[in-house]
């Protein structure tokens, strides 16, 4: 299993890969129905550092700024070797997220051996297994190599999910030093898309081969397809949902954090109001002098715990506020990477639908061309109606003639060739076959082409009265 995931690193998607969460993010984790993870194997997740080095997970250090130094590094280089700082577009893909694995069973053999894991129990007694440590070296290594070790900015190895996998963050820079996610994972369309990610899985299934994890079947050569557009519905709301269960707790804590901020702000001014007025009385009083210094100290000190509830309401209002711009753009990455799948999905079925529709009419059209001609041999009327029409040409035996030069024709359209082969039926060269217009639907072209064969076909060679092609 290779996953080419394009959406934007964050600090939220960050602290996911590296696991920084707090208890209410793992709470929120650990009560999603699905209960895909384990914190109390969370200890097993490691990751592969520069060289192949096999640590713990830093959390240290964000991922986003990892790849923004990343960047920063990669335009100087670019800077010295062509006189000209590129220029980085807000489109560009700066990182793509790589999700390396495969059957579950198989994964988590690699990782756990024959141990058994408690499904909702504590599994803190668990050991890693070197072979997982093995398998995601080999992949790292396979990847330095492919795209340049400097580009992958992290690979982690998640031993705290239901299906253990990698998740590997790279930098998609060519080796033409060009930055494009577009040229690494696609194309200009979507057979180029199609082809460069059929190459990156066999590049997977070739390095995998060892570990027994068997490249699936081609989606278009087996005709399968993905989930439907119901099942995507349900995994948007699905995958979605913590999320948005998240950004509100945010937005709590922020519409919280403001209110008591606000709060300590009028208490700020209502002391130092006070402590002036107290000021202002010591300055002109020649008795109680202590008194009102005592009471001047009193505010002051609690003027002083205000300001530093304050400062530390502030702080965390900061914090709160860029966490909950980092989730509001990972709901929004989320979303737009689902609904893209979504749309696709659409595409996909339009396409088969219409595929089906032609296929639906190819399988009657023998015995819809049989029973006309049948109707036309007893009725002179229909007869003299079906003349000069495919349904002649099946009723006077030369049908087989018109198919196969419009197949013919077909085909030289389609591989741009400027003649046809003359048949027995009739006439016909090279300047008066039809072209192909560019971008021509293949429907439109293949019944000009059928015109075209039936009006060479027919007695006379009658292409001059038939040319509606």
């Amino acid at each position: 299993m290779l996953e080419v995931s394009k959406m934007k690193m964050t600090p939220a998607l960050s602290a996911e890969h590296q696991r920084k969460w707090d208890e209410s993010r793992w709470e929120c984790k650990l009560d999603a129905p699905e209960r895909n993870y384990d914190k109390s194997r969370a200890h097993l997740n490691f990751e592969v550092r520069k060289g192949g080095v096999i640590d713990p997970v830093d959390q240290s250090v964000c991922i986003k700024e990892k790849v923004d130094a990343r960047i920063a590094e990669w335009k100087a280089e670019r800077l010295a070797a062509t006189g000209k700082e590129p220029i980085v577009r807000s489109t560009q893909h700066l990182s793509v997220s790589l999700v390396i694995g495969g059957n579950c069973e198989r994964m988590n053999e690699l990782a756990f051996g024959n141990q058994v894991l408690q499904e909702r129990g504590n599994n803190a007694h668990i050991k890693r297994m070197p072979e997982i440590e093995q398998f995601a070296l080999d992949n790292y290594k396979a990847l330095a190599e492919r795209i340049g070790e400097k580009n992958i900015i992290s690979f982690i190895a998640h031993c705290d999910e239901k299906n253990c996998h990698i998740h590997a963050t790279i930098t998609p820079i060519l080796e033409d030093g060009r930055l494009s996610a577009k040229d690494m994972f696609g194309g200009s369309s979507l057979v180029a898309a199609r082809d460069k990610m059929r190459e990156w899985h066999d590049w997977y299934a070739a390095v995998n081969e060892k570990w027994g994890l068997e490249r699936g079947d081609d989606i278009h050569e087996t005709g399968a397809r993905h989930k439907s557009l119901e099942e995507h519905n349900r995994e948007l709301h699905r995958e979605n949902k913590s999320l948005e269960e998240e950004l509100e707790t945010k937005r709590r804590a922020v519409r919280g954090l403001t209110t008591m901020i606000e709060n300590l702000t009028r208490q700020q001014k209502e002391i130092e109001s006070q402590i002036a007025e107290l000021e202002a009385q010591l300055r002109q009083s020649d008795s109680n002098k202590n008194d009102i210094a005592r009471d001047i100290q009193e505010l002051q000190n609690k003027l002083f715990d205000v300001r530093e509830k304050l400062s530390e309401k502030v702080a965390k209002l900061h914090e709160a506020e860029d966490e909950l711009e980092s989730l509001r753009d990972e709901y929004d990455s989320q979303t737009d990477l689902l609904n893209g799948i979504i749309n696709y999905d659409k595409q996909i079925a339009g396409y088969l639908h219409q595929h089906v529709s032609i296929l639906l009419k190819a399988a009657i059209l023998d015995q819809v061309l049989h029973d006309a001609t049948q109707i036309c041999r007893k009725l002179p009327e229909a007869a003299a109606m079906a003349e000069n029409t495919f349904i002649d040409d099946y009723n006077f035996l030369r049908w087989k003639d018109v198919f196969t030069t419009g197949l013919r024709v077909f085909m030289n359209g389609i591989d741009g060739a400027t003649s046809v082969a003359q048949t027995s039926g009739g006439g016909g060269t090279s300047s008066d076959m039809p072209w192909r217009e560019k971008d021509e639907d293949y429907l439109h072209w293949a019944y000009r082409a059928m015109r075209y064969a039936h009006a060479k076909h027919y007695p006379g060679n009658k292409l001059k009265k038939s040319k509606s092609y």
